[in-house]
């Protein structure tokens, strides 16, 4: 089946010719052929990648059942019509394997990766190179809208967390710098403070993020049952330091008990960081309630602000990783940009759903309803 210089994607291709012999035995002896198990067509079939095989004039000869599903139409079709011309080519003398992206239109675009490659006849001897003239062609292709999807997410995470690091370490570099010799006990205690609030930034930063990666890694199979309405008592007894600094009213609502099934650590981030913005993102004198109420089978926990809102063409985007709708208040809050995300992922590995409801410059609703433990 050729020599050790072809790839192992061209070896199944070999395999292909070699199962179409009349003898009841491969080339070289070994078993009959009916006890070497599948059928090479059966073999292609079962491999997720779209596979389509052409003769020496081009002609479709043989495609696996991934290769019609991922292509629409051979005819009309944007990825199909690429295909075939591309293996028309790779038949011709002298052509060359081809690699590229393949993007096909509508409302949910997909991205392919297609690999055409010419098969050429077997090689006469170990001095000479293999013939321009090829013997057929063979087209592989995946879908990777999804890895490209993941690989532009990693990306922007790594540039946002490289920016949110850069710009506190950056402010303390040079305060401290500032403090160098500084002899003015009042201005020492200002810049002493300045270090303080960003050297606190960045650990709130890494704190947010160590929190995210334990959620999305949290393995749901062996959960608790949590009292929310203790979650939300000893968020309020967390957070009232900071709403007393900024001038903030409190105001807590709730029943007696509102267990869910769950993990309380995650829980407690998700009210904790709910109730933080909401103070985070009011004025001297606004108010931010916090109810928690059990409605039969949920829990309905409700975070409510009088604070500057959100313009309604970010409501979508605000439970994405560091999407901040007033970056200059986020400087100021001293806020990551993570507290929504980490939100959004509790809520969805307890098995809840979360509205947000919001007018610029009147305040911000967030209704989060978790199943109550009697019905998980």
């Amino acid at each position: 089946m050729g020599t050790g210089r072809r790839s192992g994607r061209l070896i199944i291709v070999g395999i292909v010719r070699g199962r179409r012999r009349r003898s009841g035995r491969p080339s070289g002896g070994g078993p009959p052929v009916a006890a070497l198990g599948p059928t090479s067509a059966e073999a292609l079939d079962l491999l997720p990648t779209g596979i389509v095989l052409t003769d020496q004039e081009g002609r479709i000869v043989r495609r696996n059942a991934a290769a019609d599903a991922l292509v629409d139409s051979w005819e009309d079709g944007v990825l199909g019509r690429r295909i075939v011309e591309r293996l028309l080519e790779a038949v011709r003398p002298g052509a060359e394997a081809t690699r590229e992206q393949v993007r096909t239109p509508g409302p949910r675009p997909r991205v392919f990766e297609v690999v055409v490659r010419p098969v050429p006849d077997e090689m006469t001897s170990d001095l000479r190179p293999p013939s321009t003239v090829h013997r057929g062609a063979v087209a592989l292709f995946d879908d990777v809208t999804e890895r490209m999807r993941v690989e532009a997410v990693r990306r922007d995470f790594v540039a946002n967390v490289s920016h949110e690091l850069k710009t506190p370490l950056g402010a303390i570099s040079l305060l401290a710098e500032a403090l160098e010799g500084e002899v003015d006990p009042e201005v020492a205690a200002r810049l002493t403070g300045r270090i303080g609030t960003e050297a606190r930034r960045v650990s709130d930063l890494v704190e947010d993020l160590l929190d995210l990666r334990a959620i999305e890694e949290f393995d749901a199979s062996s959960p608790t049952t949590v009292d929310l309405v203790s979650v939300a008592a000893e968020v309020v007894d967390r957070v009232e330091p900071l709403a007393d600094r900024r001038g903030v009213s409190m105001v807590a609502e709730y029943h007696d008990t509102a267990p869910v099934t769950g993990v309380r650590t995650q829980l407690l981030s998700l009210v904790r960081n709910l109730v933080e913005n909401g103070v985070k993102y009011s004025d001297d004198g606004d108010t931010v309630r916090l109810s928690v109420t059990g409605r039969g089978e949920e829990v309905e926990v409700r975070v409510s602000d009088e604070g500057i809102g959100i313009p309604e063409d970010d409501h979508s985007r605000v439970f994405e990783r560091f999407y901040r709708v007033d970056r200059a208040r986020a400087r100021d809050t001293g806020g990551s940009g993570l507290g929504l995300s980490i939100v959004r992922n509790v809520v969805q590995r307890h098995g809840g759903s979360i509205e947000l409801h919001s007018r610029e410059g009147e305040g911000t609703t967030v209704t989060v309803r978790l199943p109550s433990e009697a019905t998980t």
